[in-house]
């Protein structure tokens, strides 16, 4: 059917259709969920055709033939459209009128088409006729087609046109005429069009035209009278053009102009009144020319001016007052220029509104707008900064986001970080920040405070100064400080410089072990943050004493302690240590030396770190031990040349003790024979030799004893009580006094120590026959008399000294009980110390091998001194080796007595008899 004959047949369906949105079964259409999909996929031929609800129509070409056969849409109707989009399509060797009729679509219904290419130049240029049969065409947008020319008369045809998107071609130039039939136009972009000029009168008559788009061309000069007839214009973009100069009448009469932007041109200069009937304008974008100066009064008339940008131009200073009349100003860019110093009277007054200001790549150094009050986001990046203004933490109140990253600045403390605003971004990267200080804190801030720093490309020291930083960066948090809060953004990008050179992640830094370098007198001193220590190393100095302090060179605190190393010296003695310089002395290390002996007189009293291996000690006094005895010192006494006879005895004990702290064990050794002390029973350090001599001198004494004991005995018995007391308190002749008395104010007659394994046999038969029996014994138990949340080898002391005896159940069980091996430990040393035998051991089960024994249970198994469990006479024998008590010896003596006079009585009435 010709074209002519569809056309009617069209509208009569359309009629009876009534231009509803039903669609018809029809061609290669198919429904789908959101649009009308009709395709054609021959080899030629290929297209998708789509048809939305909304009323817009999509055709999407996949081989750019100039003739398409629409045979997939035959038979289709869609009244209802009228937006169509062409993607990818050549351009039709028919009007867009008649495509569309083939289409199935009413042209005069359309009132936007767009018609994009793929960037590749067609090979037909656009005619006259190419709009016919769009007389309601409202918007026009022709983008990527590389289109040579514009016809003059193209436009004829849409006379309701509103808006014109010629983007994207290649053309140095339009038509004089080409809007002269398109009265209602109020947009007209034509960006990416290679235009070298533009016709003067080219806008005449558009009274209309509100926005105009001519960036992206290769302007180099625009006429004054080309705006002149527009007055009604408020948006005009003539950016990235090639202008030099601008006409200072150019935009004169533009009273309702909003936007304006003159980006990416060549601009040296401004006439001074070109923006002067602009009072209404918004925006206006300088950026990226070659301006070198402003002139005065240039933006005086631009009151209602909110975004100025005059970044990357060449300007090195502002005239005075350039905008201080400017009062609506938010947003100003200055960034990208030469400008070395700032005049706050060139900015706008005390009710300014500037809220966003970027000064960032120039040459400032120092802040001089404390007047700019209201603002929230500044940018000096890539300045000559060394510091962080002042005004930033202390005027400022809304500012919310700094940049300076790129400056000078090598130094950060806590008052430059504590800005007034309760969160605030903070960019330092790329600076040269060696310290972060945030060493003094002080707490009351009646406020949350955040600051999120980004730190990257800075040159930290890790140093006791980096502490607290270091420790924040690593999730820490002080209590002193919780109301401000720091967080670093880019923590694992962050990194500092050891004084060997050596860089580190702060994530992966030591915080317990960053120091500083301080002034010493011989030695070599640091300060350490963490603990507040002062590191005293005059260790190699050849020094015969302990050096003299001056303590007044390293206080940082109150609180500050000291650790000495003097390692490799010849040091003699400990008499140094009594200058009141070392009263904080906390850490003692003093190995290869050459102390013979130790005077604990001469040791601080907050002393809790002794080291004194590789010297010369041959042993130690029983004062010193009772002194470390009565500390919570950790000690190292390894590789000394001890003298391991009977004066080791007390040493051998001590260190025995479950809950020493003596670090170097294996290293304690005879130097005879070099045995580990700890290897070594009291049996085999101190041996009973029988010699000739020893015999007689032992008979010696027996003689003198004998007399002595005679006197002695009497004595005794007169002041009996009174020789006891001065015996028990000097700790002599201990045989002279009952162990009734000696135990008498102890709680329990003994205590059980046993695997839990065996609680069965311990719980209802040693006990039961123990507190049941005659005598009734007072039993300490673990789950019964212990107090819940004390330490346990406190407790294993407190009941092993508060028994008479301390039962040990022997069993395989029990060897492997760890608390069961401190309690023995812990009998066995109290045994000691009263020299009297206080253990009682009962074999349960199979005697263990001796290999899994302790060398002390093997001594008492090898000896006998035990107890077995199955003995068919087990409770005499218990029974015996319990604590007797005065009262039931008496007890014992009286039946015994009763009972002989009984049996006198019925002797004697047999003999009457």
């Amino acid at each position: 059917m010709p074209s002519w004959m569809f056309l009617p047949a069209f509208l009569l369906w359309a009629w009876v259709a009534g231009g509803t949105n039903i669609v018809l079964s029809c061609g290669h259409c198919e429904l789908g969920s959101d649009s009308t999909i009709c395709s054609n996929t021959s080899s030629e031929e290929q297209y998708t055709l789509k048809v939305f609800p909304n009323g817009s129509l999509h055709l999407h070409c996949h081989s750019s033939v100039e003739i398409i056969n629409f045979f997939a849409t035959e038979d289709c109707m869609f009244p209802s459209v009228d937006h169509v989009e062409f993607l990818g399509c050549s351009l039709p060797s028919t009007s867009f009128g008649e495509i569309l009729l083939q289409l199935g679509v009413y042209p005069k219904n359309i009132t936007k088409m767009k018609f994009i290419g793929t960037g590749q130049v067609h090979e037909r240029d656009l005619e006259d006729w190419h709009l016919q049969g769009l007389p309601n065409l409202a918007l026009l947008e022709f983008r990527e087609n590389f289109f040579a020319k514009f016809p003059a008369d193209l436009l004829e045809a849409t006379p309701k046109l509103k808006e014109l998107r010629f983007i994207s071609n290649d053309m140095s130039t339009i038509p004089e005429s080409i809007f002269d039939r398109t009265p209602e136009l109020a947009t007209i972009s034509l960006s990416n069009n290679n235009l070298a000029s533009l016709p003067v009168d080219v806008f005449a008559d558009l009274t209309g035209l509100k926005s105009v788009d001519l960036q992206n061309n290769a302007l180099t000069e625009i006429r004054s009278e080309v705006f002149t007839s527009v007055p009604h214009l408020e948006v005009l973009d003539l950016s990235n053009n090639l202008l030099t100069n601008i006409q200072e009448n150019l935009f004169k009469e533009l009273r309702l102009m909003k936007e304006l932007n003159l980006q990416g041109n060549k601009l040296k200069r401004l006439p001074g009144g070109v923006f002067s009937d602009m009072i209404k304008l918004e925006t206006l974008n300088l950026n990226s020319n070659l301006l070198m100066d402003l002139e005065p009064g240039s933006f005086d008339n631009l009151r209602r001016m909110k975004i100025l940008k005059i970044g990357n131009n060449s300007l090195t200073d502002l005239p005075d007052k350039i905008f201080q009349k400017c009062q609506s100003l938010q947003t100003l860019i200055l960034n990208h220029n030469q400008l070395a110093t700032l005049k706050w009277t060139s900015f706008p007054g005390k009710y300014s509104s500037l809220t966003y200001l970027d000064l960032g790549n120039n040459n400032i150094s120092y802040f001089q707008l404390d007047n700019q009050v209201m603002l929230k986001k500044l940018f000096l990046n890539d300045n000559r900064f060394d510091s962080i203004p002042e005004p930033f933490t202390r005027i400022f109140v809304h500012l919310e986001m700094v940049d300076l990253s790129g400056n000078f600045i090598n130094y950060v403390d806590l008052n430059s970080l504590h800005f007034m605003h309760e969160t605030v971004k903070l960019d330092l990267r790329r600076n040269n920040i060696k310290v972060i200080d945030l060493s003094f804190f002080w707490a009351g801030y009646s406020f949350k405070k955040v600051v999120e720093l980004y730190l990257e490309g800075n040159d930290l020291l890790c140093n006791c100064i980096l502490y607290r930083f270091a420790s924040i960066a690593q999730g820490k948090t002080f209590k002193e400080v919780d109301t401000f809060e720091i967080i670093v953004k880019d923590v694992d990008k962050v990194a500092c410089r050891h004084t060997d050179g050596k860089v580190q992640k702060i994530l992966d830094v030591d915080v317990k072990m960053l120091t500083c370098k301080r002034p010493c007198d011989n030695c070599i001193c640091f300060w350490r943050s963490y603990d507040e220590m002062v590191i005293i190393d005059c260790s190699y100095q050849e020094l015969e004493q302990i050096p003299v302090l001056n303590m007044s060179a390293y206080r940082y605190s109150e609180d500050y302690s000291i650790t000495l190393n003097l390692r490799n010296n010849s040091i003699t003695d400990l008499d140094g240590l009594q200058d009141p310089n070392y009263v904080r002395l906390v850490n003692l290390t003093i190995p290869n030396n050459k102390l013979s002996f130790i005077n604990e007189s001469h040791l601080p009293e907050n002393l809790k770190v002794l080291d004194v291996h590789g010297n010369n000690l041959t042993s130690l006094s029983d004062s010193t031990l009772e002194y470390m005895n009565a500390t919570d010192m950790h000690l190292s006494l390894g590789s000394n040349p001890w003298t391991c006879n009977c004066d080791l005895i007390y040493f051998l004990n001590f260190l025995h003790v479950p809950s020493r702290k003596v670090d170097d064990f294996s290293d304690i050794k005879c130097k005879d024979d070099d045995e580990p002390l700890m290897t070594m029973s009291e049996h085999s350090l101190c041996p009973f030799f029988m010699q000739p001599m020893v015999i007689v001198t032992i008979v010696a004494i027996l003689i003198f004893l004998i007399l002595f004991a005679v006197l002695g005995t009497v004595s005794f018995y007169k002041y009996k009580q009174g020789i006891k007391v001065w015996l028990f308190t000097h700790r002599m002749c201990l045989w002279a006094i009952t162990e009734d008395e000696m135990d008498a104010d102890k709680k329990y007659d003994a205590f059980i120590s046993y695997s839990h394994k065996d609680e069965d046999f311990v719980n209802k038969v040693l006990v039961p026959g123990l507190e049941s029996g005659d005598p009734r014994y007072r039993i300490c138990l673990h789950y019964r008399d212990w107090i819940p949340g004390e330490y346990i080898q406190n407790q294993i002391l407190q009941s092993v000294e508060a028994s008479r005896r301390t039962i040990v159940v022997l069993s395989s069980n029990f060897i492997e009980s760890v608390w069961g091996q401190l309690e023995f430990k812990a009998a066995h040393s109290q045994a000691l110390q009263d020299r009297t035998n206080r253990i009682i051991i009962i074999v349960y089960g199979e005697i263990p091998p001796e290999s899994e024994l302790d060398e002390k249970l093997q001594l008492y198994i090898s000896m006998k001194t035990y107890v077995k469990w199955g003995d068919t006479k087990f409770w005499e024998k218990l029974r015996y080796i319990m604590p007797h008590s005065q009262d039931l010896i008496l007890k014992k003596h009286r039946k015994r007595r009763d009972t002989d006079k009984l049996e006198l009585c019925k002797s004697d009435s047999k003999q009457s008899v």
